[in-house]
């Protein structure tokens, strides 16, 4: 049988043990050390945020049939300017991320490109047209802090003309709203994404007027 070796009170065994755990000991401080580093890092990112484009727009189905079914001549789209008092027509805070058009310079020009695209999906689109379908954009943001909801909302006035000549000229507005998170990983990515649905809606409210759908015809 193997006797156990004492160097004076303390086992040999146990001392070794003992000194194999301190010179592990500094590894392990200094991966703890670069886990808390790398944990602020992130915590510090996220309180600073940062700048992103806003979805590309999808023309809705139903806004282009409805434009194929108005008995409308092909049109063009002109300038969807900015409001000078609109705080928010250049980019949206999203909680701590800042949203911004990524069509042109501001968010009249991402409206005027998804009316050019329903247009054209509807083969109603013609640069040479006389009637012309412009306007400008007086309301845009978006309300991302609730947990349960979140909302935005857009108004526009819009203007037709022919040659000179003023056909129509109203402004229009939808509000929005969809479920709200409290975690910044699933609110912002989803009020981002619902943007373009409201631009959407925009359109369908626009198109839901008859002295529009009047101002395009002959």
């Amino acid at each position: 049988m193997i006797g156990t070796v004492f160097n004076g009170s303390i086992p040999v065994a146990t001392s070794e043990r003992r000194h194999d755990f301190l010179k592990r000991e500094p590894s392990m401080n200094t991966s703890l050390r670069s886990l808390a580093i790398f944990a602020a890092a992130i915590a510090l990112t996220a309180l600073v945020g940062c700048a992103g484009p806003a979805p590309h727009y999808a023309p809705s189905i139903d806004n282009v049939e409805t434009w194929k079914r108005a008995g409308i001549e092909p049109v063009k789209t002109g300038t969807v300017s900015v409001a000078p008092d609109l705080k928010t027509g250049q980019s949206i805070s999203i909680r701590a991320n800042t949203m911004v058009s990524g069509v042109g310079n501001h968010y009249g020009d991402y409206l005027a490109q998804a009316l050019r695209q329903e247009l054209e999906l509807a083969k109603l689109y013609d640069a040479g047209a006389r009637t012309e379908v412009s306007g400008v954009l007086v309301g845009n943001d978006i309300s991302a802090g609730g947990f349960s909801t979140n909302s935005g909302e857009i108004s526009a006035r819009f203007i037709v003309k022919r040659g000179d000549q003023m056909r129509f000229d109203k402004i229009k507005r939808i509000d929005h709203t969809w479920e709200g998170s409290f975690a910044g990983a699933v609110a912002i990515p989803r009020a981002a994404n619902n943007y373009p649905i409201m631009v959407r809606m925009l359109i369908g409210e626009l198109l839901a007027d008859p002295d529009f759908l009047a101002a395009l015809r002959k």
